[in-house]
């Protein structure tokens, strides 16, 4: 498949590796409370009130076009923040 390189160019995947990790860390953050779909639910609350809207922007264009290694649980949470 495509790599998120060669949909955002060099300029954006810095950044976009940076989000990635942070979404990683805040899941693992919250695996303590509880499952994985409310683990999910509290991230995907987490990025729509406390990031920008060009980071949720950046993420979501990026999840829509490629794998661009997300944990199951953060996958989830992309999928919940798209939906709204």
């Amino acid at each position: 498949g495509a790599t998120a390189l060669g949909i955002l160019g060099g300029l954006h995947i810095e950044q976009l590796n940076h989000l990635v990790k942070m979404v990683n860390q805040i899941a693992l953050n919250l695996i303590p409370n509880g499952d994985e779909d409310e683990v999910a639910e509290q991230v995907a609350a987490h990025l729509e009130r406390f990031w920008s809207p060009s980071m949720k922007t950046l993420l979501l264009d990026a999840y829509s076009k490629s794998d661009i290694g997300l944990s199951p649980v953060s996958e989830k949470a992309v999928k919940q923040l798209k939906e709204k």
